[in-house]
């Protein structure tokens, strides 16, 4: 139980008053009884009353000087603390409007507050025309409205929207591509809800890689015929003309014939990787028995496999009945197995897996016994031409774009790909095909 200190105050108060007056009355007693005593008891009390007074009037001095001093010592550290916010806030403020990146401060439906100078740049609009404005009316994605509709979502729940790319229209109607950005800048507690987007144009870069891709596109296809005619060529004379070959010419033309066969992958590689990063992907569904395809490419890739003495298991029913597109389907797995089979040592297994995804579609696995991906690398293994440190080590050809045309055709299905993969033990893709 507390003891409120008014009360207490009053009670050390009363005691003290108490005893002093219990002192004096004693000392009166002694002062009538005694003449000397008087004498002497009232020397006494000059001189206790004179040391007193000595240091109530040092301690009054003492308390108004430190008044004083700590009220201008406050009213200083104010001032200080005070001017050093306003400059902060200003150097902010002019970091914000002169800096070269486009930035607009917005509330949480994407109205503009506050544009700086270099999104009124970007947008060709002046201050007063682009305020009170929607940000999303300015933005749209033709192939993927259902991002701009998660953006506004984020947006909404106090959610970072991180780097996406969405075309943006000017005031004179020209669009651009850019990357936006929306981090969250509201405080707790004041109740005020704030986001900062950041517009960055990448237009130019957008262009640079369509005309890169459309070259790609070009050359693979003017390749793909001659590759074609020599591959005829070899497999003529290794098969019809053979006995009238010598042994040293068959190995070199089988030497040529496995590198032409490299080169015609390759350059289908090439023309799917055009076709996805120029948008045109074309997914025909139909009818199919994913049994029998997966069992084709692992018939496919089964003496690469005993190349190497990997054993390539399949675990799946006997019929798989499914609405897909098979040849995208095919080469997804394609390019999985033959990833197990390349980044597996001499002696390992792989194995693919096909079951009914709890009712959702299909989910199709491909296990490994392989050098694994490191953990450090494993966010980067979808992007392309990268390749992870250990596989680089382990085979010197490849191009890194086998995982990134992988993820791509699977989201053109509807579908997605993900991984599990323990550095020097093996890695687990799933395919989730939606059904």
């Amino acid at each position: 139980m507390r003891i409120p200190a008014a009360i207490f105050v009053f009670l050390l108060l009363a005691s003290s008053v108490f005893f002093v007056q219990q002192y004096f009355s004693g000392r009166q007693v002694l002062v009538t009884s005694d003449p000397a005593y008087a004498v002497s008891s009232a020397q006494e009390h000059l001189n206790v009353l004179l040391v007193f007074g000595v240091l109530a009037a040092f301690f009054f001095a003492l308390f108004i000087y430190t008044a004083l001093t700590s009220r201008e010592s406050a009213k200083h550290l104010a001032y200080f603390l005070s001017r050093d916010i306003s400059a902060s806030k200003e150097q902010f403020r002019k970091f914000y409007d002169l800096s070269p990146v486009p930035y607009v401060l917005i509330d949480p439906q994407g109205v503009i507050e506050r544009p700086n100078k270099a999104s009124l740049r970007f947008f060709g609009m002046t201050e007063e025309e682009l305020r009170g404005k929607n940000l999303f009316s300015y933005l749209q994605l033709p192939d993927h409205p259902e991002r701009l509709s998660l953006y506004k979502e984020r947006l909404s729940r106090h959610i970072p929207v991180e780097q996406g790319e969405i075309l943006v229209t000017k005031a004179n109607g020209v669009t651009r591509w850019a990357l936006l950005s929306i981090e969250d800048l509201s405080t707790p507690g004041d109740g005020k809800h704030q986001g900062l987007a950041t517009v960055v144009d990448i237009h130019d870069q957008k262009e640079l890689e369509r005309i890169k891709t459309e070259f790609l596109s070009l050359a693979s296809h003017q390749l793909r015929a001659p590759l074609a005619n020599l591959k005829w060529y070899m497999d003529f004379l290794l098969t019809r003309r053979a006995e009238s070959l010598s042994g040293d010419v068959l190995t070199y033309i089988n030497k040529m014939y496995r590198r032409n066969e490299d080169m015609i992958d390759l350059v289908n590689t090439l023309l799917n990787l055009s076709r996805i990063e120029m948008g045109r992907v074309k997914v025909d569904t139909e009818h199919v028995d994913l049994t029998p395809l997966i069992r084709g490419v692992t018939e496919e890739l089964e003496s690469a496999a005993k190349d190497k003495e990997i054993t390539v298991q399949t675990t799946m029913s006997d019929a798989f009945p499914f609405e897909t597109d098979g040849k995208l389907v095919r080469i997804i797995i394609q390019n999985l197995l033959s990833n197990a089979i390349r980044y597996t040592p001499k002696g390992g297994h792989a194995e693919v897996t096909l079951t009914n995804n709890n009712g959702q579609g299909a989910l199709i696995e491909v296990v490994d016994s392989g050098i694994g991906i490191p953990p450090e690398e494993q966010d980067r293994i979808f992007s392309k031409l990268y390749r992870a440190s250990n596989a680089k080590a382990m085979e010197v050809n490849g191009n890194g774009i086998g995982l990134y045309m992988c993820k791509a055709l699977a989201e053109s299905l509807g579908g997605s790909i993900e991984f599990v993969s323990i550095a020097g033990k093996g890695t687990t893709f799933r395919l989730k095909l939606p059904g």
